[in-house]
């Protein structure tokens, strides 16, 4: 296994954290967009852009594709806007680093499945980025087999009693301390999740993993349909969400305290590690 190393990490916070929205520092959202398409591009992928329209602004898609040799299609994502007034360093600078270690890893040898790299625009007004990706292509749509959403993967907290849990959720069968990582599913991708759990666990045994089944497309469950997962769940495709557990833990969620500083670097590179394990495992296997 290739470990993402510690500085490659430190050097796409460096260069994400910022506030990053549409309307209101939409320089900064296009300089992040410009960044991860270099990244990409140093790897060899090929890189696109989809224009996604929205209230009268512009924003892109970036997605890098790594090619196979069957037809369907595996989708890894993470948004790269942020909400106004924060720096958005766990929401969600922390996922696009680990989309960016994921795809330097896996890169580096072929696929029997193709997989597409996608960083999202416009997550914090309703999934637009995400929802355009579905509606606009419908070939490509067709053949997405799964998907996973990386959503706020850098905020850890060892002190028990850190961690909370929407009511409908039993806290007497979860941990209570914030240091796990969440996998999020619902019925229809519940093989998926449990799977990405197994082998996120397997590939970094040290690290946490915690997962959780919804009903249906998590109609009744609203906190875990905060992510682009969600309209894949919508469109009946196969989506998990990998969640720190946003508000839950962090304290700094949307708010002008989610900087860099409160982020742990290692929980970052573990998680990277754990899902870039799993899809080197899985997208390799035929049938």
């Amino acid at each position: 296994m290739n470990e993402p190393e510690p500085e490659k990490i430190r050097q796409h916070l460096e260069n994400l954290v910022g506030e990053r929205n549409p309307f209101t520092r939409p320089q900064h959202l296009e300089k992040a967009a410009q960044y991860i398409s270099g990244q990409f591009e140093a790897m060899g992928l090929k890189v696109s852009r989809e224009t996604v329209e929205f209230e009268g602004i512009r924003s892109q898609n970036i997605l890098a594709q790594m090619p196979g040799e069957t037809d369907d299609l595996f989708v890894l994502a993470a948004h790269y806007d942020s909400v106004p007034d924060s720096p958005g360093a766990d929401d969600n600078a922390s996922a696009v680093t680990a989309l960016l270690e994921i795809a330097r890893d896996l890169c580096r040898g072929p696929l029997l499945k193709p997989l597409i790299f996608a960083a999202f625009t416009l997550e914090e007004y309703g999934f637009i980025g995400a929802k355009h990706f579905i509606n606009h292509d419908a070939e490509r749509k067709n053949r997405i087999s799964g998907m996973i959403s990386l959503e706020m993967v850098g905020f850890k907290n060892t002190q028990p009693g850190s961690q909370s849990y929407p009511p409908y959720m039993d806290p007497d069968q979860y941990p209570d301390t914030g240091d796990f990582i969440a996998v999020v599913g619902n019925e229809p991708s519940a093989d998926l999740a449990q799977s990405l759990a197994r082998g996120m666990a397997r590939s970094v045994p040290s690290l946490k993993v915690e997962t959780l089944v919804v009903p249906g497309q998590g109609e009744n469950f609203s906190e875990v349909r905060l992510s682009d997962h969600s309209p894949f769940w919508d469109a009946g495709l196969p989506a998990v969400m990998v969640t720190d557990t946003a508000f839950f833990r962090n304290p700094n969620y949307h708010q002008p305290s989610d900087t860099l500083e409160t982020l742990d670097l290692e929980f970052i590179r573990d998680n990277a590690q754990a899902v870039a394990g799993f899809l080197k495992q899985f997208l390799n296997q035929s049938g």
